[in-house]
This record gives structure tokens, C-alpha cells and sequence, in this order.
């Protein structure tokens, strides 16, 4: 489905969550809030002008339809969650034994070639067979099959860990895919996963991409809560070692590329969590 949205829409909403953050401050927040609505005002004056009336278009995929489109860009396009999520991920995969491991939605082989790297040997599994084709054209030293979170092709209990990043957003239940990765890790063995936090999904965060003729699209992201992680985890029979939530750094480059979304995110968004990462383990027997 084809929608277009004004940038004045995003800007001007993004901005407003800043006065929303800083409304119990008092007086230390005053000369700040005051300026902010100054500036919300002189927006919503001109939002029908060029920049803010920039109109932009996209289309609403479903997951199959987007990742196949996105295959052609994921890679060459520059992602600044990506590049933020591999900060705090490297570190964690880096502390974990080498084995055998299972990558879910291993898209074009990112997190393969990193656990390929680290002295794994590597399974990755994808629903989409065109992200399949990228990862398998990049001779990572890894092994790629088709299949989804609540059907993994492989066996019981035949893997030292697990990985699944920024994909569980995609999925309306939690539970399936945690039953699956609980099903083929070993006693003993570790799941590490990553996603868009859910504050971020909720206050409108998707998976925003460009295609290879530049038009935009996007996937649809649903919101689970913390408490939603951590009921699907437990009633898998999983431990939780450790959850971690990093913040969204001053300058970071999120959204439409636009230099006035840019400057909103950097004032409302900083310090807001960004991510969720889970590391979790089997009990062993």
C-alpha cells in the first residue's frame, strides 16, 4: 500500500516529545521549553513551505515483500542502527566459546560473518531466499537455509548458541521463536538477541528503507514490551543473564536523512533507549 506523509509531520512530532521530556524539570527547563515552543511555533507557521512541506512517499510491505526488496540495498546503504547495534554486540559475541551456531534471520550473512570470524561454525537461516542469495554470494564460510523462527531446520539440542538480530520485531509472538531456539541450543548453550527497543516502536520507529530506484518503503515493526520478552523467555525454559538497553547517543543518524529530522532526533531523542539485547542460557543438564 502506497502512503505519503508531510517531513513537517515527523519533525514537528519529534520535536514535541523534547517538551513532553522536560515538562517536570521547572525552572532549570524553562528557558529550554520556552525556546522549543518558539521554534515548534516558527515550524508550524511554515509547514506547508519547502523544507518542512516536503512531501515523501513510501509503501508498507509485508515481511516477505520487504526484505526481498530490501536485499538489493541492505547492504550498500548505510544503516546508523546497524552500526550502533555492532558497538555493544561484538563485545558480548566475543566473550562466548566458539561452537556450533545457529543464526535466525541471518538476512545477507551480517552476523554470520561475525560468528565465522569468532571460530564458529555457522548455520543461517532466513525466510527470504532473495537475502539468502546476498549472503551466499559473500563466500562467508557459513551454511544458509531457508526457514523461519517457529520452524528452525535444525535438529534438537544441535547447537552451542544462538543468535537473532534486529528481527524479532517483525513477529506478532514472541513465544514461537523462543520455543524454537530453546528446541535446537544445547543444555549449556547461550542465546543472544538484539532488536529496536520497544519505546522506539511505539513512538513510531519502522524499518524505513531505501530500494535500489530510491524509492522508500517499509516493514511493519510490532511493540513487545519488556514484560512480552520475558514471559516467552521464561516459559521456553531459558535463563536471562543479562538484558541491556543502549541509549541513543547526541548525533546519531536516524531517520529520513533530512537535517531537520536530524536535529529533532538529536534534542528528543537522546538518552532514550534505543536497543534491547538479551543474553540468555539453556540450563545445562
Amino acid at each position: 500500500m502506497e502512503h505519503e506523509a508531510k517531513l513537517a509531520r515527523v519533525v514537528i512530532g519529534t520535536r514535541a516529545l523534547a517538551l513532553l521530556r522536560r515538562w517536570s524539570l521547572g525552572d532549570e527547563a524553562e528557558a529550554e521549553a520556552e525556546e522549543e515552543l518558539n521554534t515548534i511555533a516558527e515550524m508550524l507557521a511554515h509547514r506547508d513551505e519547502l523544507p518542512l512541506g516536503e512531501v515523501f512517499h513510501f509503501e508498507s510491505l509485508d515481511i516477505a515483500d520487504g526484505y526481498a526488496a530490501w536485499s538489493e540495498t541492505y547492504d550498500v546503504v548505510p544503516n546508523p542502527l546497524i552500526d550502533a547495534e555492532e558497538r555493544s554486540l561484538r563485545p558480548l559475541l566475543a566473550e562466548l566459546p566458539a561452537g556450533d551456531a545457529l543464526d535466525a534471520a541471518c538476512g545477507t550473512g551480517r552476523v554470520a560473518g561475525i560468528l565465522a570470524e569468532l571460530g564458529h561454525r555457522v548455520i543461517g537461516v532466513d525466510p527470504s531466499e532473495e537475502m539468502l542469495d546476498r549472503a551466499r554470494a559473500k563466500n562467508v564460510p557459513a551454511t544458509f537455509l531457508r526457514g523461519s523462527f517457529d520452524a528452525l531446520p535444525a535438529a534438537d539440542a544441535s547447537v552451542d548458541l544462538v543468535t537473532c538480530m534486529l528481527a524479532l520485531t517483525h513477529v506478532t509472538d514472541l513465544g514461537p521463536a523462543f520455543r524454537e531456539f530453546a528446541r535446537v541450543l544445547r543444555p549449556g548453550g547461550a542465546v543472544v538477541t538484539t532488536d529496536i527497543h520497544p519505546i522506539a516502536t511505539a513512538l513510531g520507529g519502522a524499518a524505513l528503507f531505501r530500494r535500489a530506484d530510491g524509492s522508500r518503503a517499509a516493514t511493519t515493526n510490532h511493540t513487545h514490551w519488556v514484560s512480552a520478552y520475558v514471559r516467552a523467555i521464561t516459559d521456553a525454559g531459558l535463563v536471562i543473564e543479562r538484558c541491556l538497553e543502549p541509549l541513543v547517543d547526541e548525533g546519531y543518524k536516524v531517520g529520513l536523512g533530512s537535517p531537520e529530522f536530524r536535529e529533532a532526533a538529536d534534542i528528543s531523542l537522546t538518552g532514550l533507549p534505543l536497543l534491547l539485547f538479551w543474553v540468555l542460557r539453556r540450563p545445562g543438564e
